[in-house]
Order: C-alpha cells, then sequence, then structure tokens
C-alpha cells in the first residue's frame, strides 16, 4: 500500500512538473519529464493487483512504450533514422493502443442486440466518423510536416484508430449507462479534443496555449481512463436482468 502511494505521489508530481513547465513555454524541459509518466502508471497499474491480461492494460503498455520513446528526441534532431524510427514506430504503437481498447470494450458488448436497438445513431456516428477523420486528416496533410502516401495513410490510420475508439465508448455508454462506461466516454472524449488541438498545434499554429489545453486534456483522459479500470458493468446488468424479467 506505501508503495502505490508513493508512486502515485510521484506520478502526480511529474505531471504538475510536465503541465507547469508547458504553461510557462517550456517545452524541451517539459518533454523530458512525459516519457515517464505513462510508464509509471502503467507499473501502478500493476502493483495494484489489477488485471494484466486485460485490454486496458495492453493499451497501457503499448501507450506507455510509446511515450517512452520520447526520451530519445533530442537525438531525432541530428538523425534522420532515429527521427523515422520515433515518428512511424510511435504514432503506430498509439494506433495499435488505440485499437486494443476499442476492442477490449467491443468484446463486452452485444453488438447484435445494440445495433437492433441504435441502427440509427450508428449510422450517424459513422458518418461523422468519416467526415472528421477526411477533415482531420486532410487539415495535417496540406502542412509541410507530411510527405507522401505513406504519412497521409498513418495520418488517416490514427484518425481512425481515435475516431473508432470515441464511437465506440459513445454507443458503449448508451447502450448502459454506468460509471465505468461514463469514463470511458469522457476520457475518449479528452482523446479526441486533445488530438485536434494537438493537430492545430503541431500543423496550423504553435501558438503556446494550444500546447497546455493539449497536455491537460490529454492527462484528464488518462485520469479517467484510470479510474473506470477498478469498476465494472455489473450494475448495468442488473439492470437488464430486471428488464427482462419485467417482460
Amino acid at each position: 500500500m506505501q508503495k502505490t502511494k508513493l508512486l502515485l505521489g510521484v506520478i502526480i508530481v511529474l505531471t504538475i512538473m510536465f503541465l507547469g513547465f508547458q504553461i510557462f513555454g517550456l517545452q524541451d524541459i517539459g518533454n523530458l519529464i512525459r516519457p515517464f509518466i505513462l510508464p509509471l502508471l502503467t507499473v501502478l497499474y500493476c502493483i495494484s493487483n489489477k488485471c494484466k491480461k486485460s485490454h486496458f492494460f495492453y493499451f497501457l503498455v503499448l501507450y506507455a512504450i510509446s511515450e517512452f520513446l520520447g526520451i530519445f528526441s533530442p537525438l531525432a534532431k541530428n538523425s534522420t533514422i532515429i527521427d523515422n524510427i520515433l515518428f512511424y514506430g510511435g504514432n503506430l504503437l498509439y494506433i495499435a493502443a488505440y485499437f486494443c481498447l476499442s476492442i477490449g470494450i467491443l468484446k463486452t458488448m452485444n453488438l447484435r442486440k445494440i445495433f437492433d436497438r441504435f441502427p440509427f445513431h450508428i449510422v450517424i456516428l459513422i458518418a461523422l466518423d468519416i467526415y472528421s477523420i477526411v477533415l482531420v486528416t486532410d487539415t495535417a496533410y496540406q502542412s509541410d510536416f507530411l510527405y507522401g502516401i505513406i504519412d497521409y495513410l498513418l495520418e488517416l490510420l490514427y484518425n481512425t484508430s481515435v475516431m473508432l475508439l470515441l464511437t465506440v465508448t459513445l454507443i458503449n455508454y448508451i447502450s448502459r449507462d454506468s460509471k465505468k462506461a461514463m469514463n470511458l466516454l469522457l476520457g475518449a472524449i479528452c482523446i479526441v479534443f486533445s488530438e485536434v488541438i494537438q493537430v492545430a498545434y503541431f500543423y496550423v499554429s504553435d501558438i503556446n496555449i494550444l500546447s497546455i489545453v493539449y497536455s491537460i486534456l490529454l492527462v484528464f483522459a488518462f485520469c479517467f481512463f484510470y479510474i473506470q479500470s477498478s469498476m465494472s458493468y455489473m450494475k448495468a446488468k442488473k439492470y437488464e436482468v430486471l428488464e427482462k424479467l419485467k417482460v
């Protein structure tokens, strides 16, 4: 218990320091702290006796590895190879992490029943997803940072993984209306808005306020995700049983 509290305290301190450096425009120093936050959160998840075979655990591991790669970012300034490894490898890990979390949520859902109940909602969400994915991808690709079909496909796949996570968590919340589902949805919403703001910061305007908002939303996202990891859908299942008994 003491180790857990100590590690949690270290994570909180590092997070506050990271946000503080972002606020004061010291991104270079903040970027040296950021790579350690998610790996330490993953360690905290492990020592808290939580499930190490869940998709959420795999999500944390993949995301943490990608974040930790950021420690080598200073080397990328003088090496194209390292820069490409960090860019493509890091983004592929983020994509795998988002897909992994989405799959984990989908596996707990009765998809046939959900499609029968919300066919119109799902069609509208898919249409909005496609529009958002194309819009954000085109915005990023029109900048001077992305080149060629590989960069375009990577950006497209990345945005698809993020929007899929939002759609899955939204449908999950609509169908269950539980605290766990709500925290997953709030985390996904924070992720989506942080990614949109990050696109604006990297490819449109590098004003510091965008970096601050992006970082804060990302921190909130993982707070919600971690909170839900200790919850279950038992309450929602009880409601479903009661509805069946009434029928």
